[in-house]
């Protein structure tokens, strides 16, 4: 018995050892080298069965939408160019100009691909949720910091370095702030999104909210402005950019002087460094919009000194001009007006195209609430004829200081500022409110929203744990403030009035 378990056991054995031989010369071991080569070899044959197939992905990068002819008109033989406008209109969650620009292909009623791609976007279409316009957060900055001049009591002095700690956001805080919107899933709307505008015969508007404003779930809207886009002369010194242009490209971006006195063109404000985010980001933007620049008049725009008191010596109120503007028109005395709007003109032009909007912040940066009718009548005066024929007609105005010409009670015709202002074409109106992270009133004739400061003192506030603060980041998914608020900063954060 035993004897015969041993035999057993050795032929098990043996059989055994022929299965391993077996497996090993059906299955040989690769030699890394031949194995890297086979790999690449596969990755190419399938690179080129999908490029025969039509499956890769178009590439928009080099796509501008800001480009693009109207989707109505659209008519190509470009097949690729084609197909990455589509995808980057896609991107921005714009579909039905996306089916149109590949409907617009001249090949396109027997192109597999075209008919593939023009049912991916209506499926991706038909996913959309819509947006509930009650809860769309409103964040809103100044001009940006870009060294360490800005907050130096040495440099500017107490009040000057202490407002621009309080009020100011540094560049790569706005980096890192529109990368946490995105990474939490935010997604830039214009303001005019959140209702839906219809026009009387008579001209007359109103509105009701807008339903059919559809992004992916998850997905949180996001309204974005900047005030004072003028570049003070003020402001010389500090660390900001002193002026916008379109550089030779045809592309905006900013002069900037670094505190070596040494020149920069590139991206050192809001507009220009927003705008290279959405172009590495097409899906930080919904149907292409970036954020509202509030201007106000009484120093120029966008860094021209476009305001005819630098002729008249006088402003609409018959005040001298400042020391700052007798030493800018001393230092320049070539200075033109006419040639100074052109200027500021080509770049509002440039801006619009690329997908921002301009409204008012009142001429003179006015106290809206506090200031007369007739004051606010002059100072709108002097917004229609020094700031609207560089940026075109505005229907928004944007309060300096925050300060409303209302309470949170709805305007009425009763409120002669509000009946003043919509005279002047005005439908959308906003104030300053941090105490909660929204804050929407969509009315039969108006549309007014609060504005949360995204500055050096919310975010501080929010760093060290204030309620009001923490909930207004928390809602667009600011997170980790400690770890990118500028070590230039002096602390503690001081309100300014």
């Amino acid at each position: 018995m035993i004897a015969r378990a041993v035999i057993l056991l050795v032929l098990i054995a043996a059989l055994a050892i022929c299965l391993v031989f077996l497996f090993r010369s059906l299955h040989p071991k690769k030699d890394p080298a031949t194995t890297a080569k086979t790999e690449s070899e596969t990755e190419e044959s399938l690179e080129e069965s999908t490029e025969e197939s039509g499956e890769s992905e178009p590439d928009y990068a080099s796509i501008s939408v800001a480009e693009m002819p109207e989707a109505a008109n659209y008519k190509s033989d470009d097949k690729q160019y084609s197909m990455a406008l589509a995808a980057k209109l896609a991107a921005m969650y714009d579909y039905d100009t996306a089916i149109a620009v590949l409907q617009g292909y001249t090949g396109a009623a027997d192109d597999p691909d075209i008919k593939e791609y023009i049912g991916r976007y209506t499926n991706a279409k038909a996913s959309l949720v819509p947006v509930n316009t009650d809860t769309v957060p409103h964040i809103f900055y100044h001009s940006l910091v870009n060294d360490y001049r800005g907050f130096s009591i040495e440099l500017q002095g107490d009040m000057v370095a202490k407002g621009n700690n309080c009020w100011m956001t540094t560049a790569e805080e706005f980096n890192t702030i529109n990368q946490q919107m995105y990474d939490a899933g935010c997604v830039l709307i214009k303001l005019r999104d959140i209702a839906k505008e219809t026009k009387a015969a008579d001209g007359t508007v109103s509105f009701t909210p807008n339903d059919s404003l559809l992004l992916p779930e998850g997905k949180k809207a996001v309204i974005m402005s900047e005030d004072d886009l003028s570049y003070y002369h003020s402001y010389d010194g500090q660390g900001f950019a002193s002026k916008l242009i379109v550089d030779t490209d045809g592309v905006v971006k900013n002069e900037y002087t670094d505190e070596n006195g040494l020149k920069h063109i590139g991206s050192y404000d809001v507009p220009t460094l927003l705008e290279d985010f959405i172009q590495q980001h097409p899906d930080f933007s919904y149907h292409n919009a970036h954020c509202i620049i509030a201007l106000t008049g009484y120093n120029g725009v966008l860094g021209y000194r476009t305001d005819e008191a630098c002729v008249t010596g006088k402003d609409y109120a018959g005040r001298d001009i400042s020391s700052e503007k007798k030493a800018f028109l001393a230092a320049n005395p070539d200075y033109d007006l006419e040639t100074e709007r052109a200027e500021a003109k080509k770049v509002a032009d440039a801006m619009k195209a690329q997908g921002f909007e301009f409204c008012s912040h009142t001429w003179g940066h006015m106290r809206a609430g506090s200031s007369s009718l007739e004051t606010l009548t002059n100072d709108q005066k002097a917004f229609r004829e020094n700031v609207v024929p560089v940026v075109g007609d505005v229907d928004t105005i944007i309060f300096a200081h925050g300060e409303d010409i209302g309470d949170w009670h709805d305007y009425s015709m009763e409120n002669e500022k509000f009946k003043m202002y919509k005279s002047e074409g005005y439908n959308f109106f906003c104030n300053v409110d941090g105490s909660t992270p929204y804050w929407i009133q969509i009315r039969d004739n108006y549309v007014r929203t609060g504005r949360v400061d995204l500055d050096g003192y919310r975010l501080y506030q929010a760093m060290v744990g204030e309620e009001h603060s923490v909930a207004d980041c928390n809602a667009v998914g600011i997170h980790d403030i400690d770890s990118f608020f500028s070590s230039w900063r002096p602390t503690p954060v001081e309100l300014r009035g």
